[in-house]
């Protein structure tokens, strides 16, 4: 069992979560949601060991913990046997026993002999000794077979390092596996694989991921971690907790309108009753003697309509301001100038491409014009990014050939896979301003709030620095302000928290000009109508 208790963490004086409190207990699946930039990856490191909370405390009874990346940048210099090896414990492992053997055989005292137990132990959970075993049955798993784990990662493409990352999942022999993003340009075939593994192995899991068809078919409880204070609990599958997170919305709704309500009432019967005061004192101006008791009885009941006053003053004070319901963010495109002539705006005619220099992609033909949308699907390393990015005029491959026609003054937005932002040691407001050139300041700052950036976040901080997600938001910003003609997107839906997702979806619905789309959420591309598929 790890138990947290009251996990805070602050980072350049903001705090980016705090009191934080759950129970992962053995066996347990579950979904870790949240806005962009709420902290879930930071979580994910905290629980794991690589970042010390800013307070509280990870309490567990000696499991083995374990974090699985998604991106492998970090190891494009190793060969696929070192990084799994690496990432699933197994070299710390191996390691640490080398060393305690060598050390007991120069004192064998009670505590040498301990820790050389702790060691030998460890060594056989991770089944060191079998790993070249387990190596090629995960990849084999993995549909890697064939591939040489001696070959280093940076040859591969990226759909390739996708797969090598899900066979160390399957390489692991954690007691927690902490998975951020599996799902992140994994093909259609690969999520089903990590499904199976997950619902079958013995292992508990904390699962960061966007992909609401995943959840739905993994997470056996949500936990919601807010960007605040503490993290909402759910002991529900994920379709259930969108149908009780629906609910517990409107009914703080629902509360927030009577405390308005009943606020702007108590001023009502405030405001009347010193007008009452007012009027009555008004009319106690006459003196005369013979009207003494008179004045009498209307002194005391000025009075009590004041003692009145004042009691509907101190309820108001005594109101508790329920908490309101932030807005979910509303992504709005400017697709007014949009032609709705069903001229084309890009064709694609007989295309081939040399991809890795050693495979070819095509022949490709589509033809994009205003309203379609065009999904171009493939398995991990088929060359998808590669076709779009050749397409987009990004790389000129060995061999080519075919026919690639733009629109005649069509403007076309590409947001490719990795999200990038043009200048990574500028703030966001930067990025933004130089994407949309002709956005005011303070238009910028808006767009960038209510696509949900953290005010502080806006001026402050580096795009490299920036979540995954954050970094979609931006460029999803300077989308909405460009009234492009034709979007080409790469897995728009990578690291987007699932309220953007859906707000995506509606607008991409609505929107009358042409989409070519590259996505393996399965929710996504029904949600938003698409009307022909190509597959490569």
């Amino acid at each position: 069992m790890i138990d947290l208790k009251n996990v805070s963490y602050e980072i350049n004086s903001r705090e980016l979560f705090s009191d934080v409190n759950f129970v992962i207990n053995a066996g347990d699946k579950i979904g870790l949601v949240g806005p962009n930039g709420a902290g879930k990856t930071t979580l994910l490191k905290i629980i794991n060991g690589d970042i010390q909370p800013t307070s509280g405390d990870i309490i567990s009874g000696g499991e083995e913990i374990g974090i699985l990346p998604q991106n492998l940048n970090k190891w494009l210099d190793k060969t696929v046997y070192d990084f799994i090896e690496e990432v699933t414990g197994v070299k710390s492992a191996r390691e640490e026993f080398d060393y305690q053997c060598e050390r007991l055989t120069q004192e064998a005292s009670e505590k040498t002999l301990l820790i050389y137990g702790e060691a030998l132990e460890r060594y056989e959970k991770f089944e060191v000794a079998n790993f070249d075993t387990t190596i090629k049955k995960a990849l084999s798993r993995a549909d890697l077979g064939d591939i040489n784990p001696d070959r280093c990662l940076n040859t591969f493409s990226g759909g390739q390092r996708t797969r090598i990352a899900l066979a160390a999942v399957f390489a692991s022999r954690y007691d927690l596996i902490l998975l951020d993003e599996p799902t992140n340009n994994l093909d259609d075939s690969g999520v089903i694989l990590l499904e199976d593994f997950i619902d079958n192995s013995p292992a508990s899991f904390l699962i960061v991921s966007h992909d609401r068809h995943f959840l739905r078919n993994t997470a056996e409880r949500i936990i919601e971690l807010t960007g605040g204070k503490g993290v909402n609990k759910y002991n529900l599958g994920y379709d259930e907790y969108i149908e009780a997170r629906r609910e517990a919305r409107q009914a703080m709704t629902d509360r927030y309108e009577q405390y308005e309500k009943e606020k702007k009432r108590l001023y009502r019967v405030a405001r009347d009753a010193r007008i009452r005061v007012n009027s009555a004192k008004a009319s106690h101006k006459k003196s005369d003697s013979d009207k003494l008791n008179d004045n009498f009885r209307k002194e005391r009941a000025s009075s009590n309509i004041a003692g009145a006053a004042g009691g509907v003053e101190s309820r108001l004070r005594q109101l508790d301001e329920p908490e309101r319901v932030e807005d979910e963010i509303a992504i709005k495109f400017a697709f007014d100038e949009v032609s709705s002539k069903k001229h084309s705006l890009i064709s694609v005619r007989s295309l081939s491409i040399s991809h890795d220099g050693e495979k070819m992609i095509g022949p490709v033909t589509f033809n994009a014009r205003p309203g379609d949308k065009i999904l171009i699907q493939g398995e991990n390393g088929s060359g998808k990014s590669s076709l779009l990015n050749f397409i987009m005029g990004n790389n000129t491959p060995e061999y080519h050939r075919g026919e690639i026609k733009k629109g005649e003054n069509a403007k076309i937005i590409y947001m490719n896979q990795s999200q990038s932002l043009p200048f990574k040691d500028n703030s966001p407001l930067d990025n933004l301003r130089y994407l949309s050139p002709k956005l005011e300041l303070h238009d910028a700052i808006n767009i960038l709030i209510r696509f949900g950036l953290d005010k502080r976040t806006i001026s402050s901080t580096k795009a490299i620095d920036l979540s995954g997600g954050e970094r979609a938001k931006v460029l999803l910003a300077a989308m909405s302000t460009n009234s492009p003609d034709l979007i080409i997107l790469d897995e728009p839906t990578n690291n987007l928290d699932i309220p953007t997702i859906e707000s995506l979806e509606l607008a991409l619905g609505q929107y009358r000009g042409g989409v070519v789309i590259v996505s393996h959420d399965q929710d996504f591309i029904e949600n938003i109508g698409i009307t022909e598929k190509i597959k490569i």
